[in-house]
Formats: C-alpha cells, structure tokens, sequence
C-alpha cells in the first residue's frame, strides 16, 4: 500500500479535525495552523509549494527554524482544500520523515536508535559525542528536544507514546544532524574546561 493510500485510509478512521505538531487538519485536506479557526475568512491563502516553505523555515519572529519539529510556526494562513498526495507532500515538507515515521510506528515496525549507539557510531568531527556525560546529555534533550522540538525522541525515551484521538505524533526515533552538532560542541566545551 502507498504511504498516500495509508494516509487516507488511517484518517478515514479517526475523528477530524486531525492535528499534527502545530498544524491542524480539516475536512477536505485544509491545514492552517491549530490556533486558527479553518472558517475564518482573514487567513492568508498559501496557494504555492515556495509560500508554505517559506512557512516552514521561518518561526512568527521571522528567525530561522534549524528544526522543522521546533515550535512558533507562523500564524494566520491556510492551505487547500487538497487532495491526498498534495496533503502528504505539503506535510513531509512541514514535517519531514513524519508520515512514513507515523505508519511505521502505528505498525509495530519503527525501530528507534538509542543516542549511545548513534554517538558509538561517529568518527571525526563527531568523535566526541561518545563521551557526552549522561548528566550533559539529559540536558541537551531538555533544551533542544522538549523546549525546542515538537517530535518526542524516541531515542531517548522509550515509552511508546499514547496516540490521542485525531491526534497524528511527531516522533524521533534518531538523534538528527542538529542534536549531534550541538552534543559535539558541548563534548567540546567540557574537555577544554
């Protein structure tokens, strides 16, 4: 079955509107942000791929977003209606990986990579994140996991997650290149100290 297909045949199951991290889904595939109202009439009409990746890399401040998952996604705008595949595409571009990830997990097949077998992994520039304290590490995923991130790092915490109702998760089920960037140059900072 396509991703496409499985898209559609999941949320024909569940009750809409469908959320996913700050995007609210609505009957006929329109995504505006969760805290607008679909209805309202004053909501900028994103009719093109570039206007929604403009979106994407931008937070409400105009700062650029590292993180695709990382929360203050813009406000006021909406998108559709769109038909099945334009609403898979127009997600993997807001949220990429999370649709394959969510089938994956809804089927008992995603697997996640625990940050000491990633960090066991790295050579070079990245060396260092092997060393990373436990202590260093649990603060890396306060800052940039839980306050900087939507996705929940299943790396790090292996509860399975509770799938709320119409609720689609945002999950991380590997360190990304940004974490292990930021777990290198505090590696780095506590060997110079």
């Amino acid at each position: 079955m396509k991703l496409t297909e499985w898209v559609e045949c999941r949320l024909a199951r569940l009750a809409p509107p469908w959320m996913i991290g700050e995007i609210r889904i609505s009957p006929g595939y329109l995504l505006t942000h969760r805290a607008d109202a679909p209805e309202d009439p004053g909501l900028q009409l994103l009719s093109d791929w570039e206007s929604l990746l403009e979106l994407a890399r931008f937070d409400a401040a105009g700062r650029f977003r590292p993180l695709r998952g990382a929360p203050g996604l813009r406000k006021g705008w909406r998108r559709g209606p769109l038909s099945i595949d334009e609403l898979v595409a127009d997600l993997q571009l807001l949220y990429p990986g999370a649709v394959a990830v969510w089938a994956a997990w809804e089927e008992e097949r995603l697997v996640s990579t625990p940050f000491s077998e990633t960090a066991g992994r790295q050579t070079g520039l990245y060396e260092g994140t092997r060393r990373l304290p436990a202590d260093d590490l649990s603060l890396l995923v306060e800052e940039i996991c839980t306050r900087g991130c939507l996705r929940r790092p299943l790396w790090y915490s292996f509860e399975r997650p509770s799938g709320d109702r119409g609720e689609i998760p945002l999950l991380c089920p590997e360190v990304c290149h940004y974490f292990l960037h930021k777990a290198r140059s505090r590696a780095a900072a506590r060997k110079a100290a």
